[in-house]
C-alpha cells in the first residue's frame, strides 16, 4: 500500500513537474514507465499529412491528431509530346509534314486544395496549359504538281497525291468522266515551272494544344504512414488544331491536245473528282494565263487544310503516393497514377480553296465526326517540400502524364477523299516542372 501511495504521488509531482517545461523521459526510471521517444502532434513541426515529421519515430506515441488544410498554388511550365505518325503535306525534295512536332515549354498553373485527417485524406486539384504552339513557315523554292509530279512539266518538283494533304486538288487535277472536261491533259499545279518564272510557293504550317486537367481523389492515409492509396474522379480535356496553309501562282500546262488551261467547276465539284462545293464567287474554277475557263488569269490560290479534336475524358483514377526522404524542414515525395477513361472525342476537318488574286471563286467543304472510346492516362511525379513555417511551405518537382487513346489533329485525315473517320488511337506525353507555394493551417 505504501509503495502504490509513493508512486502516485510521484506521478503527481512528474506531472506538475514536466508541465513547466521538464522533459517526460527524465522520470522514467522513478517512475518505472516505459520512456517516449517522442510526441505526435499533427502540424507542429511536421511538415506534410504523411505524418508529424522527424520528431517521430517508430516509438511514436500519438496524443493530437487534429485535421488540417491545406492550399496549394503552383507555376507549370510543361512541353507535350505528340508521337503522332508523320503524315506528310507535300512531298518531293522539300517535303513538308504533320505530326512528330513537339513543342517548347509553356507556361500554366495548378491549383490544389485539400484537407487531410487522421486516417484519410480529401483532394481536389485543378491544372491548365495553354497554347502549346508549333509553326513553320517559309518559301519553297519549286513549284507544287497537282499530278504527283509524275509527268514532265512538273518532274523533280514537290507535289500531293493520295498520300499527301490537299487530296481533293489531287482529286480534281486527275478527274476524266469520259465526254466531259478531262484534267489528264495537262499538268496542274503551282508554279514556278517550266517558263513561267513565278515566285515559289510560301507556307505555314501550324499545330496548337490545350489541356485542362481535373482530379478529386479520396486517400487511404494515416497520418504516421508513409504511403496513401487513394481513388477517385479525373476529368481532362485535350483540344488541338493543326492546319496548312500554301499560297502560289496556278499554273496548268499542256500535255495533250484539248487542255482546258485550269481546274474546272466540274472537276472540283464533282464526287468522283475534288468532292468540293462553291462556297462563294464565281463558279469557274481556277485557271492559267490563258483564261479559258473565265477571267485574266493566271489566278493565284490559297490551299489551306485545317484539322481540330476535342477529347473529353472522365473515368476513375488510382493513385498511390509514398513518402521517400524527410527531414526536419525538406521532404521528398513521389506519386503514382493510373485509370481507365470514356473518351467523347470530336473531329473536324476543313478544307478551303479559294482565288486570292484574279479571282474570286472559293471551294471547300467540312467533314466531322464523333465517337466514344477507351482512354488511358498515366501520371508520375517527383515533389520536394521545403517548411519555412508550420504555415507556408515551399514546393518544386517534376510531372510526366502520358495519355493513350486520343484523337490529335496531326493524325486527322480523309479516307479516299470521301469520307472522314475521327482517329483517336493516339498518344500523348506531357512532362514539366512545377514551382509553388503551400499554405496550412
Amino acid at each position: 500500500m505504501r509503495r502504490l501511495v509513493k508512486s502516485s504521488l510521484l506521478s503527481l509531482f512528474a506531472a506538475g513537474y514536466a508541465s513547466f517545461g521538464a522533459p517526460l523521459e527524465s522520470y522514467s526510471a522513478d517512475l518505472e514507465i516505459e520512456p517516449v521517444s517522442g510526441i505526435c502532434i499533427e502540424n507542429s513541426p511536421g511538415i506534410s499529412s504523411y505524418g508529424p515529421g522527424n520528431v517521430c519515430d517508430s516509438d511514436c506515441r500519438q496524443v493530437s491528431a487534429d485535421p488540417f488544410y491545406y492550399f496549394d498554388v503552383d507555376y507549370l511550365f510543361w512541353s507535350r509530346d505528340s508521337g503522332s505518325a508523320t503524315r506528310p503535306i507535300i512531298g518531293g525534295p522539300q517535303a513538308l509534314n504533320y505530326g512528330g512536332t513537339g513543342s517548347d515549354f509553356e507556361s500554366g498553373v495548378r491549383l490544389k486544395a485539400g484537407a487531410a485527417f487522421e486516417t484519410f485524406e480529401l483532394q481536389f486539384s485543378w491544372s491548365r496549359i495553354d497554347n502549346w504552339n508549333s509553326t513553320q513557315s517559309g518559301q519553297l523554292v519549286n513549284g507544287i504538281s497537282f499530278d504527283s509530279g509524275i509527268n514532265t512539266s512538273f518532274a523533280g518538283a514537290n507535289f500531293i497525291n493520295g498520300t499527301t494533304g490537299f487530296r481533293s486538288l489531287f482529286a480534281a487535277a486527275e478527274f476524266n468522266p469520259g465526254g466531259g472536261p478531262d484534267e489528264t491533259l495537262e499538268d496542274e499545279g503551282l508554279g514556278p515551272v517550266g517558263i513561267f518564272a513565278d515566285a515559289a510557293p510560301t507556307f505555314n504550317v501550324q499545330y496548337r494544344s490545350d489541356f485542362n486537367d481535373y482530379e478529386f481523389i479520396t486517400k487511404f492515409a494515416p497520418i504516421t504512414s508513409r504511403i496513401k492509396f487513394g481513388v477517385g474522379w479525373r476529368h481532362a480535356d485535350l483540344d488541338e488544331l493543326m492546319s496548312a496553309s500554301i499560297n502560289g501562282t496556278f499554273r496548268a500546262v499542256d500535255n495533250a491536245v484539248g487542255a482546258n488551261g485550269g481546274l474546272s467547276h466540274a472537276a472540283l465539284t464533282a464526287a468522283n473528282g475534288g468532292n468540293l462545293m462553291l462556297i462563294s464567287g464565281a463558279a469557274d474554277g481556277f485557271d492559267d494565263e490563258t483564261g479559258l475557263l473565265g477571267g485574266v488569269g493566271p489566278d493565284m490560290l490559297n490551299m489551306n487544310e485545317r484539322a481540330s479534336t476535342t477529347n473529353s475524358l472522365d473515368g476513375v483514377q488510382f493513385s498511390l503516393d509514398l513518402l521517400v526522404m524527410e527531414s526536419d524542414r525538406f521532404l521528398i515525395d513521389t506519386i503514382l497514377k493510373v485509370g481507365a477513361y470514356n473518351n467523347k472525342t470530336t473531329g473536324t476537318f476543313v478544307e478551303t480553296y479559294s482565288g486570292i488574286g484574279n479571282d474570286n471563286s472559293v471551294y471547300g467543304r467540312t467533314l466531322t465526326d464523333s465517337s466514344n472510346s477507351v482512354a488511358f492516362v498515366g501520371q508520375v511525379g517527383l515533389g520536394t517540400m521545403y517548411r519555412f513555417n508550420d504555415y507556408v511551405r515551399f514546393r518544386f518537382g517534376w510531372d510526366v502524364i502520358f495519355l493513350s487513346g486520343v484523337a490529335l489533329a496531326p493524325e486527322q485525315t480523309t479516307v479516299a477523299n470521301t469520307t472522314y473517320t475521327v482517329n483517336n488511337d493516339g498518344s500523348l506525353v506531357i512532362n514539366g516542372g512545377h514551382v509553388g507555394l503551400e499554405f496550412v493551417y
